[in-house]
């Protein structure tokens, strides 16, 4: 039997209907107006129910995210997660950082569930709990130095509980991406402490899920 014609891409237009199949909160949308007017990238309504879909498959109660923007991604995050769920998200630049926060305020989130820090995402995240978070989101505005991309790898190891997740963004767009965000995808696909994937939704999301550390069992002699 001939199977070519299974192996038609899908239309423009079949990808134009998936590109806006997901419904976009109102603010959310407005945040990305506001990225596309300061010139910062922001997440596709396809890749933002991804994430969607990860935090409340992951049932998570507590996520941090590297890379605020303007609040696209932390929308899309927190409509995934239970009224009692809180985001941390830190961005370097206090213009970002605001613009994050004024997004989360406009969709009434209340305060005692979103922290949206501007600060050097490595100072902020070795100050928190250990084990303490379900999902670690990296954004496509945050710049890894030479080495740097490693030792996020170590922070999520050490912030997220095991079964936990991590999701790189913007993982197969050129366009405002950090060359690191790559860099960081070879270290994510050869670290064994790392069950990975790489999916082609919207600009691209690698999700790797933490391994269960291995307990040896005591020798019985």
């Amino acid at each position: 039997m001939d199977h070519a014609s299974t192996d038609v891409p899908p239309s423009p237009l079949t990808w134009a209907y998936a590109d806006t199949w997901a419904e976009e909160d109102p603010q959310v949308a407005f945040a990305r107006r506001t990225a596309v007017s300061m010139g910062v990238p922001a997440l596709s309504r396809p890749a933002g129910s991804l994430l969607r879909l990860i935090a409340s498959s992951l049932g998570a109660r507590a996520v941090v995210e590297v890379g605020s923007g303007t609040g696209v991604s932390g929308g899309w995050i927190l409509g995934g997660l239970g009224e009692d769920a809180t985001l941390t998200t830190v961005d370097p630049d206090p213009e970002l950082a605001a613009a994050a926060r004024a997004t989360f305020t406009r969709m009434r989130i209340p305060h005692t569930r979103v922290r949206a820090i501007a600060g050097s995402p490595f100072d902020v995240l070795t100050r928190l709990t250990d084990g303490a978070y379900d999902l670690l989101v990296v954004g496509p505005g945050i710049s890894l130095g030479v080495g740097e991309e490693h030792d996020l790898l170590g922070q999520a190891n050490r912030l997220l509980r095991p079964g936990g997740a991590m999701a790189i963004t913007h993982a197969l767009s050129d366009d405002g991406v950090e060359p690191s965000h790559r860099d960081l995808l070879q270290h994510l696909r050869d670290d064994p402490d790392w069950v990975p994937s790489l999916l082609t939704v919207g600009e691209g999301i690698a999700i790797a899920v933490r391994r269960p550390a291995v307990v040896e069992e005591p020798d019985a002699h």
